[in-house]
């Protein structure tokens, strides 16, 4: 259908042609402008008075024929102004309707029911690229317009012709052989009696808007076919999380057939319940311009549950605001599996490693308990003679009987402890309790090495979540390897400085540093590597496995030095609240 410009391009024409001559006629009616002459219908009265006249003879009084005569050449001048009048009007009403018709920035055509074009202005000669109009005048318009175009213009045209205002689009050729893209808006043009009995076309060169329309079609095509093959899975969703795309990856995660499985449905429907508020946090921080991403557990549409891990972006409309949420997300689930069994097997080596300290340890350990039994029964067999004898002592004896056991017990009980197998059990602990059993560890090992313990903890520190355990291995491994390394120092000259201080408001710090010889350069790049070890019976997994402890305690640890002060080692802790 014809467009609102075109229809007021066509009104104006009209106003431009009518106005003027009603103008015109009214100028010529009341006898204004135009030097003051008679309007016709005056000189029509005159006219027929002038028959009247010579109708009844008998009533004319004799005239002068000189009077006549200058009657006759007035009135001969009169018509003859009137009719310069007439051309006046003729040539104006054409020159105007010229000057529109030539001045239009449109191609306008005047074309008849086959096809034969009768009129075509400057414009349209341009858009054919052609100066001149015979080339187009008298030619069918079918020789302009590519075959493929055809029989729609021809139904067009047919459309017109029974009245209707039709608009087309199609591509034309040029007298240069150029194909141009075109969009005409036809209407009919009526005779007095209301018949059609031309068509006028008004056209214009879309080509430019017909190439961007193109590209962006073939970008948005070629967009969907990555999307389509993209191995993720892709999607868009609402604020209120209901998914309104999804590529055919992220159809398989859920087990779908087809799109309707999945699509008006909300992410919320596949989502396991524990990890709904986090992933409605994530979409009102997209939904405010932000970014994110998130692990969860999604169950399909057969039932099946399956680690994801999702990116979320905000996608902006051309207003500039966020009209859908775009995820990029991929499959974890084989990932997550891999680092359950790598967890489950790093416990396991722990546990080893711990074996292999304790068997280190196995003299130290036999000689520490050794004192406690000898004490409970040499107490035994001097409560036995007592006893005999009914002494006083007596009671003295059992209680030192009694302190020695549970001496016995405990070193039993903790190294029980630290040696066997058990999952991981993040708990709330102070910092002091977890150095002082540490310390009572060791200390076996630092009265034998003579090593001198400093030890600084602050005041008021937060606890830690963690396991007991696991951090207690950590030390060991950190304070056994300080007390080995100074086996080369001089007895006085044998420190350990432990620290713990806070942080930031957040993390614990754990400082354990020793006098002994500064590490190479070398070994310090392998330090952490499995396997790795500078000594003859070592496994090289201590510090390795002490990283992993402390990191999936959400902690760091490394190593840092001063040339000619010895090593330090660190490593934070998050406190409980913030574990």
């Amino acid at each position: 259908m014809i467009n609102e410009l075109n229809i007021l391009i066509l009104l104006g024409l009209t106003l431009i042609l009518i106005v003027p001559v009603v103008m015109l006629r009214q100028q010529i009616k009341h006898g204004h402008p135009l030097n003051h002459y008679n309007n016709i219908d005056k000189y029509t009265n005159a006219e027929n008075q002038r028959s009247s006249y010579f109708e009844k003879p008998s009533t004319i009084e004799p005239v002068n024929a000189n009077t006549v005569l200058r009657k006759n050449h007035q009135e001969q001048d009169q018509e003859n102004k009137i009719s310069t009048v007439r051309e006046i009007f003729a040539t104006e009403k054409s020159d105007l309707f010229q000057s529109i018709f030539e001045s239009s920035p449109e191609c306008i055509v005047l074309q008849k029911p086959d096809g034969i074009i009768e009129l075509i202005n400057n414009t349209g000669l341009n858009l054919l690229e052609t100066d001149e109009s015979s080339n187009v005048i008298g030619q069918q318009i079918y020789g302009l317009i590519a075959q493929e175009f055809h029989q729609a213009y021809r139904e067009m045209v047919d459309q017109v012709f029974l009245g209707d205002r039709v608009s087309l689009e199609y591509e034309m050729c040029t007298f240069k052989g150029k194909r141009r893209w075109m969009k005409t808006n036809a209407v009919p043009l009526r005779n007095s009696r209301n018949e059609v009995i031309k068509l006028i076309a008004i056209t214009h060169d879309i080509t430019e808007n017909k190439q961007m329309s193109q590209q962006l079609e073939a970008h948005r095509k070629k967009l969907q076919t990555i999307i389509e093959s993209e191995p993720e899975c892709v999607k868009l969703q609402d604020s209120s999380g209901k998914i309104t795309e999804m590529n055919p990856a992220g159809l398989a995660l859920l087990n779908a057939v087809k799109h309707d499985d999945v699509i008006g449905k909300t992410i919320y429907d596949f989502l396991m319940p524990e990890y709904v508020n986090d992933y409605r946090e994530l979409t009102a921080r997209v939904f405010n311009g932000g970014r994110g991403s998130m692990e969860f557990e999604v169950v399909s549409l057969k039932g099946r549950r399956r680690w994801l891990e999702t990116h979320a972006a905000p996608l902006i409309d051309s207003s500039g605001n966020v009209s859908a949420l775009l995820a990029i997300t991929r499959d974890i689930d084989g990932r997550k599996k891999n680092e359950a069994r790598l967890c489950q097997q790093q416990t396991e080596l722990a546990r080893v490693c711990r074996l292999s300290t304790m068997g280190e340890m196995a003299s130290s350990l036999a000689h520490e308990l050794n004192q406690p039994l000898c004490a409970v029964s040499s107490y035994a067999e001097s409560a036995r003679l007592l006893n005999l004898s009914s002494s006083r002592k007596l009671d003295e004896l059992l209680d030192k009987i009694v302190l020695q056991s549970k001496r016995a017990t405990q070193i039993i009980k903790n190294t029980r402890d630290f040696v066997r197998k058990q999952t991981p059990t993040p708990e709330p602990i102070s910092a002091a309790s977890i150095i002082n059993s540490v310390i009572d560890f060791v200390e076996l090992d630092r009265r034998r090495e003579m090593v001198n313990i400093n030890l600084q903890i602050a005041d008021d520190l937060a606890p830690v979540k963690a396991d007991r355990v696991q951090i207690e291995q950590v030390l060991i491994n950190l304070i056994s390897n300080a007390i080995q390394a100074m086996s080369v120092l001089a007895h006085d000259q044998r420190v350990i400085s432990i620290k713990v201080l806070k942080e930031s408001s957040e993390e614990l710090l754990f400082k354990i540093c020793n006098t002994g010889p500064d590490i190479s350069a070398d070994v310090v790049k392998e330090l952490f590597t499995p396997f790795y070890t500078t000594k003859e019976t070592g496994l090289g997994m201590g510090l390795s496995i002490s990283r992993s402890i402390v990191e999936a305690h959400s902690g760091r640890l490394w190593y840092k030095t001063k040339p000619g002060h010895g090593a330090c080692f660190y490593f934070t802790l998050p406190t409980i609240d913030h574990a």
